[in-house]
């Protein structure tokens, strides 16, 4: 179901993918919509217990296209140099297929937790009550990720 990579050399481990996945800033989510056209945003999200999490308001265009049509593609480059003499770029990304589900509940504030020690480490006291008062004004959902590649230029 999905492509190998074509150029096999530059193929990461999956250790190496998962390390990316873990460590990378932000990501791009893409999704589909009824009308057709697909939809990327950047998104903060949080790599916890294998699956990808983001939290996002209750309405927007990316809600829109996830009750239309829940498979998603989600990629993380982590530092890209332009290599001017060679018209070529050195860089590491992973891009994750997978289903994007909201979560309720006690999976819903883990999300929220995992989000809060990966970009508010130094305020888990404080992040814990800022879910805690601030958990029914968002909408937290789960990337299961089904097939994942890692690509490398070294």
């Amino acid at each position: 179901m999905f492509k190998e990579l074509r150029r096999k050399k530059k193929q990461m481990s999956e250790q190496e993918a998962l390390g990316i996945l873990k460590n990378g800033r932000e990501g791009v989510l893409a999704t589909l919509g009824a009308d057709g056209y697909p939809y990327a945003v950047p998104l903060n999200y949080a790599l916890h217990d294998g699956n990808i999490y983001f939290h996002c308001a209750k309405t927007g265009h990316k809600i829109d296209n996830l009750a239309h049509h829940a498979k998603v593609s989600f990629c993380v480059v982590a530092g890209a140099e332009i290599i001017p003499e060679k018209f070529s770029t050195r860089f590491t990304s992973v891009i994750v297929f997978g289903i994007a589900t909201e979560v309720f509940d006690d999976d819903k504030e883990a999300g929220l937790l995992a989000l809060v020690q990966r970009y508010s480490s130094e305020y888990i006291p404080e992040g814990k009550k800022y879910i805690a008062s601030d958990i029914n004004k968002t909408k937290v959902f789960r990337i299961k990720i089904e097939h994942m590649t890692g690509k490398a230029t070294r």
